[in-house]
């Protein structure tokens, strides 16, 4: 399980982050100020593949959402989001897959992703 409080770091500035929702296989984290909230989500669930022999295939998703809210004359808040939704087979191992996502996480550096927000493909 994770802990009460995760932390995440932008731009050098630690998020601490506080559980505020604990589900069987989910969990939800907040942190509120006067200017923004940020959002994490935490989902296991798992299905059988049908077109694989009735596979048992395990899905995870992290999702992280900030809303920045307005400063007069705005009206609406900038809200950003960023997920990773990976899949393993349920008799994979651990190690593998861990590795496996954690390359793709490397790949997505800052200026990658700074590509990615410029079109860039």
């Amino acid at each position: 399980m994770f802990a009460d409080t995760l932390t995440v770091t932008i731009n050098s500035v630690a998020k601490v982050l506080t559980r505020i929702n604990q589900d069987a296989y989910s969990s939800e984290y907040m942190l509120k100020s006067s200017t923004d909230c940020f959002k994490l989500r935490l989902r296991n669930t798992s299905y059988v593949d049908k077109t694989r022999g009735g596979l048992k295939v395990n899905r995870h998703n992290v999702e992280l959402v900030q809303e920045v809210y307005p400063v007069a004359p705005a009206t609406n808040s900038t809200v950003r989001k960023v997920y990773t939704v990976f899949e393993n087979d349920d008799n994979d191992t651990v190690t593998d897959p861990a590795k496996f996502v954690t390359g793709l996480l490397a790949f997505q550096t800052e200026a990658n992703t700074t590509k990615l927000i410029n079109w860039e493909s």
